[in-house]
């Protein structure tokens, strides 16, 4: 278990935020939310469950509901991301349980969601399109992060290619698809392959998807 806990819970406090935020906004209620105590730097404590964090203001706001199953009142506290000392979980096990419930991608599901995803591409854009892949060799836990990111390109494309000019773009332009890990992300269009490279750090999944599309759009 403490393995578990050095290898899931080792995350940036903005990672933290941006991660609670994203299982909030998907979540059926808030007795389902992972239950934190905030020690900001005053020294003061913030016991509730993150529901929201906006990065788009100076003080890069978090909001803070109490915690429902001791307060039948509804306490929202908003506080600045960077006025954050300290984060304890106060179920870890708890947290885990509902934030990772997925298991370990294996590389045959990838090899077959590779397939899958080649076959929706080819759908999409009516033209042939090879997706890149190194299965065998990408650690284990970055295997999701590559299947999160190729499941985006059926719909990234169809979206590319709903015009005429779109679709002349992304025909004339690309053959292939290579996903890599890096520490950073960036995109490169060479000799009509497409390098996509994913950093590791947890992201939106609908931004995530947005930003790969305006990506391509910037290369092509």
């Amino acid at each position: 278990m403490i393995e578990s806990y050095k290898k899931n819970l080792f995350i940036e406090f903005s990672g933290w935020f941006i991660k609670l935020t994203d299982f909030a906004d998907k979540a059926e209620d808030v007795y389902s939310l992972p239950k934190l105590e905030l020690v900001l730097h005053t020294g003061n404590v913030i016991r509730g469950c993150i529901i929201g964090y906006d990065r788009t203001r100076q003080e890069k706001l978090l909001m803070v509901i109490g915690i429902p199953d001791s307060n039948p009142k509804s306490e929202i506290t908003l506080v600045p991301g960077s006025q954050v000392a300290a984060i304890t979980f106060m179920d870890a096990n708890e947290t885990l349980r509902v934030l990772e419930p997925s298991a370990t991608v294996s590389v045959l599901e990838l090899k077959r969601s590779a397939k899958k995803v080649e076959e929706d591409l080819e759908k999409s854009i009516s033209s042939k399109m090879s997706l890149v892949l190194d299965t065998d060799n990408y650690p284990e836990e970055n295997r999701r992060l590559v299947l999160e990111t190729i499941k985006f390109l059926p719909s990234i494309f169809e979206s590319l290619t709903e015009d005429e000019l779109g679709k002349k773009a992304v025909v004339e332009n690309i053959e292939t698809i290579k996903i890599s890990i890096a520490e950073a992300d960036s995109m490169v269009l060479q000799n009509k392959e497409l390098n996509i490279a994913i950093s590791s750090g947890y992201k939106f999944p609908h931004k995530e998807k947005e930003r790969i599309k305006k990506e391509i759009e910037s290369v092509l």
